[in-house]
């Protein structure tokens, strides 16, 4: 190996002529700053590099290649940083080497969604399909080649700002067969996907992937609350118009009955569509799903789902004379999964009932709402609804009477009978 000592100028540089190849690179030190030195190749290319000790060990540190950025100047300005920093005792080389083999954003995506399940057990499979579809649809594309140690607050800011605005949206070919997946942007799709890669980051710093969590910080303005209430003149006329649809063979009977159960349970649209024979105590007059088919997961074990007479007869009528236990009870006309499509079919009923504005998953809300009418406390609708958290049942506590005018409307009563009027009395509110 050829080496001499110059001081390194872009004469110098250009002057330089690239060794043979049987001779290997040659180098040029720097007379004037210790270590600094060019790296001569036979195929020409020159490469910038700084050699230092770090207690016992030399390290070599490489610069860049000659060119821009690094012209001689710009490359002795780097070497200085280098030693400056040394000299309280980093190590420029190794840092360079860390974040070379560093984990991108994408590789990260990859190892969350494949290792991820195995330490979250409460967590649904369907679920980490939603997560896998946000990160890989919107994350990915935006940053998935920058190193995840790197990410700065700000540019998950921007990133999350630009799924809010569209910048992700597509129309792209999707896994199943003559698929296609429309990938929409919103305020809504960044409000979950700053959740999910808040979550992946978490989970990359416990698991020693990541250093720093940048989503963690990133704030979005709260999700509006959509929440409509069926009244019971409303639920009739659903009922009415499922009858209808069902009899005209407008709408198929399994997805009218499912309907049917999710408004006489209050169930989740997944804990109803993907039930199986195995799950239903007709006995006990209740649905046992195992905690992995419940949002709660594994936190409170299996959710039971009380079942009324009229959702019993429903079951009664679907069951086969000898279900296997695996089967569904809501099955798919081809293929071996369960029904899909039941929010088409839930909004022509809407139509011929003249319901406007209503979720499938209002359904829900409805059945919490007749409860409470009927006097339900929110720690039983609670139950009914299978919240993990009691206090989710709170945001039914408009819909009951105030407790404390209940109780002095009763003393006002008690004392002063002769004045109590149709205003006195204990109400329930409003459901609408």
């Amino acid at each position: 190996m050829d080496s001499r000592r110059a001081r390194i100028t872009k004469r110098t540089v250009d002057a330089l002529v690239s060794p043979a190849k049987e001779a290997g690179e040659a180098r040029v030190w720097d007379t004037e700053l210790k270590g600094f030195f060019l790296r001569v190749y036979p195929s020409g290319r020159r490469v910038y590099a700084l050699k230092y000790r770090l207690g016992p060990a030399q390290r070599v540190f490489t610069i860049g290649v000659h060119g821009s950025p690094y012209t001689p100047e710009a490359a002795r300005d780097a070497a200085e940083a280098a030693l400056r920093r040394v000299a309280v005792g980093e190590d420029p080389a190794s840092e360079k080497q860390e974040a070379r083999t560093a984990l991108t954003v994408s590789a990260l995506i990859d190892r969350y969604i494949a290792d991820g399940p195995a330490t979250k057990p409460g967590k649904r499979d369907s679920t980490w399909a939603n997560d896998g579809s946000n990160l890989k649809r919107h994350i990915r594309p935006l940053m998935g080649r920058k190193v995840a140690n790197t990410v700065t607050k700000a540019e998950a800011a921007k990133a999350i700002r630009d799924i809010t605005v569209g910048k992700t949206a597509a129309d792209e070919k999707s896994e199943k067969k003559r698929g296609r997946a429309i990938v929409k942007g919103g305020a809504g799709v960044a409000r979950r996907t700053l959740t999910t890669t808040a979550a992946m980051f978490a989970w990359g710093v416990e698991h020693g992937l990541v250093k720093t969590n940048p989503f963690a910080s990133v704030k979005l303005s709260a999700a509006p609350v959509r929440e409509r209430f069926l009244g019971r003149e409303e639920a009739g006329r659903l009922l009415e118009a499922l009858n209808a649809v069902e009899a005209e063979k407008v709408v198929s009977s399994a997805f009218c009955d499912a309907i049917r159960l999710l408004l006489l349970t209050g169930a989740r649209k997944t804990e109803i569509l993907g039930l199986r024979w195995s799950e239903v105590s007709t006995e006990r007059k209740v649905l046992l799903l195992p905690p992995e088919r419940t949002k709660a997961g594994g936190q409170n074990g299996e959710r039971r789902i009380t079942l009324s007479p009229p959702a019993l007869e429903i079951l009664a009528k679907r069951r086969p004379k000898d279900p296997k236990p695996e089967t569904f009870v809501f099955p798919a006309i081809r293929g071996d999964g369960h029904i899909i499509g039941v929010r088409r079919a839930f909004a022509r009923a809407c139509v011929r009932a003249e319901l406007k504005g209503v979720r499938i998953h209002d359904l829900r809300h409805s059945f919490a709402s007749f409860a409470i009418a009927d006097g339900a406390s929110l720690f039983l609708v609670g139950k009914l609804l299978g919240h993990a958290n009691a206090r989710t049942a709170e945001r039914y506590a408009h819909l009951s009477g105030d407790p404390l005018q209940d109780a002095a409307a009763g003393i006002g009563r008690t004392l002063m009978p002769g004045k109590a009027t149709d205003e006195d009395k204990p109400t329930r509110g409003d459901i609408t």
